[in-house]
């Protein structure tokens, strides 16, 4: 009697949600744009109920409008029960041009989740897959919906970095159109590829990776563009808002994705990876990937014992029968800081155990990715569940002391620990620290630093006496302004920096240090199995790090007897060969060959990517982000440009193996949250590869001008942007690629304002120095030649201005020096090819002769380790003062431009005169020193020459002429009118006011004041706190000339108080209230509020303070 439900509910040819239930009476469907009307059934459950469809006047046909229609079914049962079913039927209106979702492939996810009203999306998918299927679709089928301009659903060819989709949908009526942007992103290739074709590796090259562009990105407005791989971009980018390449400002939406330029270059054709095994297949770059996993020439996974089993070492350790000797003097003992971490009661280890592991993944789980603010809750961070993992372990140890596997297990969490602070710079706070230092990390201090070493004249990389100097002028300043707080927090700086510089590195054997920490229960473990090649391997690689040398061999050797098949343990054996005080001796090429097993291994698991994800750092001894391993991969490229001993066959060559350890610590570096020592050594390594390419590339190649001086301004913005302290060793890699660059190009404008930078940042490192005043020359004849050469052609004779300089000079000198000694090899050679130098149509052709051997490229005394920089470059040290050349000039302007290239004719045999002639016009290289072999150039195929580009103006010429002249009394005036040039040039550029001031401020304040008066004020929403600072200093001086009538004074006073708050302005309104100044007073209050001076609340205020 009372059963009003309905039996069936349904529109023909319209899908409900959901389906119908009696129990439900709310439905939703959709229909397109062509459905004018839709027909309802419905059925009662009771024969006695009935239903009607309220609002259609008793027909079953509705009228649809666009938009939502709703649909009630009223049903009533016999005893008048009444229930009601909703139908919200939504037409889709004719000219709605929205898409309903976009289906990929089921392990793929759209960034944001699809929503109709969102149109732009980002896609990740692995580095293997070259083509993605996007199918997209609409509701109303009459609407057009297109991918790529295509109407047909196919797969997309994917680049190798950003592929940027669009997919456009159109309005039933055609009226209306909407564009989904979808970009997808290919994983990074997980090592460098090499281009066939030299062209397209000069062309694709990234000039930070030295490897293929990945997301490459250009800035806007550069000339030429400069373009670099996106991750590497956001790197140079992080600490300055500035060109990497040319220190210019960088202008609004600077970033230019390359979406072409990646999609041409992964259509250009690359090497296999394994091409030195004898791969001979040619791919895209796209197929790279996909090819370097299923390529059959793959280094073997399981490697052969025997290698290891039959060398003379280990039959004299008689394959590890003997019993072993451990070189290490140790006691197992609990020690404070272990007590401290038992803290755990429970007694059943697999529990402890259990605990530690899952602490394990969570710390994994927690760690910040790039771009992440270390921000956690008490007891969330990474290191909490780090913690705890290590207090499980502890715990275990208190009940199982003599087990040497919990031992290790902690070992390796407490050198997590240690990782986890330099990695990513996690911190736990102490608690006798204040919450000043607690927050504060030293990164961010350096950063401040530098930036203020820059408001106070001391650009580039300043040394730490003027970094403390710069503080200290700062503190005083802000004392005079009023600024008590932060003048206190500029004290604490002070402090901060004083103390680092009289602090010695933390030694690894200190066992507050948690490095430290895991070593001694490596020892531990060691001890309790001492024929355990695991504990033996991690005890041998902290002494390694430790520098004791000797006693790691000793170890490392024994784990590898242990585990002869291990690439892993071979590796770090190699590593510690090399770094015996003899070095290798006759082991030198089984160290080689261990050392490319290790590459081969590291290349295996990144494209395999076995890591597992709860893997602790010490766990893969062969990542990006362990130093050694990588270090020595260096080392072995040197090693195999330099030593006369034939590895095994299968191995790369120098180039590719430095080309592969470039590539690993760029990714590494950017892998780095932290700023801290294991990124400092990452730098150095990629640095010195960079340079070793460099060099061989200017050796090998000189003919490729463009290419050497691409990489030169690569590597002059790294040094630039580098996070390594200022030091000798970085002064002098940064002259010796500007010089290179110089060299190659004498007569680029931009190479020379480089070299100019590098002989000025020598300078400023120690400007009492004899050599420091020929490097200030030097910069000086630089810059001038910069200035010159503007609107000249980048080909012709060097300029007056580089030939005079000492160094150009010596390395003139080094290529004579040369000729003299070949000259003879040159002609008996010459005599003995006599016959077969005749004429002949075949003919090889180039630029004069040269031999086809090369000498040896000593970057380093062999097989000696150096610590930096300073004992492994090639080239001679910057040359001592007391013989400068006298001859000084300016450039030269004529320059030979419009060269066609002329076929060289058959030439006889070589006489002398020929010969000597021959070599003195071979190509450009830098000069040698006692331990620099300067190599012989190989012969290069002429190519046509193409029209020399025009060197640009640029204010920057004239900004490090000024900066250079700016250093010495007797050019400050000339410093002054180059300043107004560069004023006239760039009137946005901060550096020129500022550093103008700061040769006025001496002698004529107010002249200062005038300067920053010509800086144009940006309006006040686009203000930034550099932008501050000038009308600061404006208010700073005119206060202390006591001009307080001034004009300039209220209007610069608002402008300041605006960005930095009304605070910063207290001593300066005190010293005006003192003075009477009230209508000044009263100006600046109304102009900071925004309001006029009239306004009501600002009158009761002015009353209270007795202004009016």
């Amino acid at each position: 009697m009372n059963n009003c439900d309905l039996e069936k509910l349904s529109v023909p040819g319209v899908k409900l949600e959901p389906t119908f239930r009696a129990d439900i009476t709310t439905y939703r469907a959709t229909v397109p744009s062509c459905i004018t009307q839709i027909k309802v059934d419905a059925l009662t459950s009771d024969t006695g109920a009935s239903y009607t469809l309220l609002g259609s006047g008793g027909s079953k046909l509705i009228t649809l409008k666009d938009g939502v229609n709703t649909v009630t079914v009223e049903v009533t049962a016999e005893d008048g029960t009444v229930k009601k079913y909703v139908l919200e039927v939504t037409k889709i209106s004719a000219d709605q041009a929205l898409l309903h979702g976009i289906k990929l492939p089921e392990d793929l996810q759209l960034v944001p989740p699809f929503a109709s009203d969102v149109y732009e999306y980002a896609c990740t998918i692995p580095d293997s897959q070259s083509c993605i299927c996007i199918n997209p679709y609409a509701q109303d089928s009459e609407m057009k919906v297109t991918v790529n301009g295509s109407n047909d659903i196919k797969p997309v060819a994917l680049a190798l970095g950003d592929t940027l989709i669009e997919v456009q949908v159109t309005s039933a009526n055609g009226t209306k159109s909407q564009i989904y942007l979808i970009i997808v992103t290919r994983k990074q290739l997980p090592c460098c590829v090499t281009f066939p074709e030299a062209k397209d590796q000069m062309t694709y090259e990234c000039p930070v990776s030295l490897t293929a562009f990945y997301r490459p990105i250009s800035i806007k407005g550069s000339d030429p563009s400069h373009t670099l791989s996106s991750p590497y971009m956001d790197l140079l980018t992080q600490k300055s808002k500035r060109n990497p390449f040319d220190d210019t400002p960088f202008s609004e939406n600077w970033r230019i994705p390359e979406y072409e330029l990646d999609m041409k270059m992964s259509s250009a054709s690359v090497s296999c990876i394994y091409y030195y095994r004898g791969c001979t297949a040619i791919m895209k770059l796209s197929e790279f990937g996909h090819h370097a996993r299923i390529c059959s020439f793959k280094p073997l996974i399981v490697l052969d014992a025997k290698t290891v089993t039959e060398s003379e070492w280990y039959k004299k350790e008689e394959s590890g029968t003997t019993k072993i000797e451990l070189p290490i003097k140790h006691i197992i003992q609990e020690r404070n800081w272990e007590k401290r971490l038992q803290g755990y009661n429970d007694s059943q280890l697999d529990i402890l155990c259990s605990q530690a592991e899952e602490q394990i993944r969570l710390y994994k789980q927690r760690l910040p990715k790039p771009g992440d603010v270390l921000h956690y809750k008490d007891g969330m961070s990474p290191l909490d569940a780090l913690h705890q993992a290590a207090i499980a372990y502890a715990s275990a140890i208190k009940l199982q002391p003599k087990n040497p596997e919990y031992h290790f297990h902690l070992g390796m969490v407490l050198e997590e620990h240690f990782h986890a602070s330099e990695i990513y710079g996690l911190k736990q706070k102490a608690k006798e620290d204040t919450p000043e230092y607690c927050n504060a990390k030293a990164t961010g201090k350096d950063e401040e630093i530098q930036a203020i070493c820059k408001l106070h004249g001391f650009s580039g990389r300043p040394s730490l006496e003027q970094q403390l100097k710069a503080l200290d002028l700062e503190y005083h300043q802000l004392k005079e302004q009023g600024q008590s707080s932060r003048a206190d927090y500029i004290q604490n700086l002070y402090a901060w920096k004083s103390k680092q510089a009289g602090k010695f590195v933390q030694s690894v054997v200190d066992e507050d240090n948690p490095l430290a920490q895991a070593f001694l229960k490596y020892q531990d473990a060691l001890l309790l199995s001492p024929d355990n090649w695991q504990y033996q391997f991690h005890v041998g690689r902290h002494l390694l790090m430790q520098r004791r040398n000797r006693d790691a061999l000793i170890l490392l050797q024994n784990a590898l007897a242990l585990r002869p098949a291990s690439a892993i343990t071979r590796c770090y054996a190699a590593l510690a060969l090399l770094e015996q005080d003899d070095g290798p001796g006759s082991r030198i090429k089984e160290s080689i060959n261990y050392l490319h097993q290790g590459m081969e291994k590291m290349i295996t698991d990144l494209f395999t990517a076995q890591e597992s994800p709860n893997l602790l750092h010490a766990e893969n001894p062969l990542s990006l982000l362990h130093v050694q391993p990588l270090r020595g991969f260096l080392r072995l490229g040197r090693l195999l440009k330099e030593t006369p001993v034939q590895p095994a066959a299968c191995v790369m060559s120098s180039n590719q193996i430095l080309h592969l350890v470039a590539d690993w610590a760029a990714k590494a570096i950017c892998q780095c949250s932290h700023r801290g020592e294991v990124s400092q050594d990452l730098e150095w390594i990629l640095l010195e590869s960079s340079f070793s390419l460099l060099q061989f590339l200017s050796q090998e190649s000189p003919d490729k001008e463009a290419w050497i001086r691409k990489r030169c301004h690569g590597m002059t913005a790294l040094l630039k942007f580098s996070c390594i302290p200022p030091c000798k060793e970085l002064l002098d890699m940064q002259e010796k690629v500007c010089q290179i660059g110089a060299i190659a190009s004498p007569c680029s404008s931009f190479s020379l304002y480089l070299l100019g930078v590098a002989q000025l940042a020598r300078y400023d490192n120690n400007p009492c120095s004899a050599e420091a005043q020929l490097a200030l020359q030097d910069a000086v004849l630089s810059f001038k030649a910069s200035i010159n050469l503007e609107n000249m052609p980048t080909k012709g004779p060097p300029p007056a201005e580089l030939t005079s300089q000492k160094w150009w000079q010596g390395y003139k000198s080094a290529i004579e020096e040369k000729a003299q000694r070949v000259m003879p090899q040159v002609c008996d050679k010459g005599k003995q090819a006599a016959p077969a130098t005749v004429c002949t149509e075949g003919a090889p052709k180039g630029r004069g002769v040269a031999p086809k051997s090369r000498g040896p490229i000593s970057a380093s005394k062999p097989l000696q380790t150096a610590k930096k920089a300073a004992t492994m470059l090639p080239g001679g040290s910057h040359p001592k003062a007391g013989s400068v050349s006298t001859s000084r000039g300016r450039g030269t302007s004529g320059f030979s431009s419009n060269k066609t290239a002329v076929t060289p004719k058959p030439k006889p045999p070589l006489n002398p005169k020929s010969c000597v002639k021959a070599v003195k016009e071979e190509p450009q290289q830098l000069p040698a020193t006692e331990d620099t072999t300067v190599p012989e150039s190989k012969p290069v195929e002429e190519t046509p020459d193409v029209p020399a580009t025009m060197n640009v103006s640029s204010y920057l010429h004239r900004l490090g002429l000024a900066r250079a002249l700016a250093r010495t009394k007797e050019t400050t005036s000339d410093a002054s009118a180059l300043y107004q040039q560069v004023i006239r040039m760039a009137p946005e550029v901060h550096d020129a006011y500022i550093e103008l001031a700061e040769l006025l401020l001496s002698t004529d304040p107010l002249a200062a004041v005038d300067v920053y008066c010509q800086y144009p004020q940006k309006p006040e929403q686009e203000q930034s706190f550099d932008d501050a600072f000038i009308p600061g200093e404006i208010v700073r001086l005119l206060i202390k000339c006591e001009t307080y009538d001034d004009p300039r004074l209220p209007i610069n006073m608002i402008s300041y108080g605006k960005i930095m708050g009304i605070g910063c302005l207290e001593k300066y309104i005190h010293i005006l209230e003192e003075k009477c100044k009230t209508k000044t007073l009263k100006a600046v209050y109304a102009g900071i509020h925004n309001k006029p001076v009239d306004d009501k609340d600002l009158q009761s205020f002015f009353r209270f303070k007795c202004w009016i």
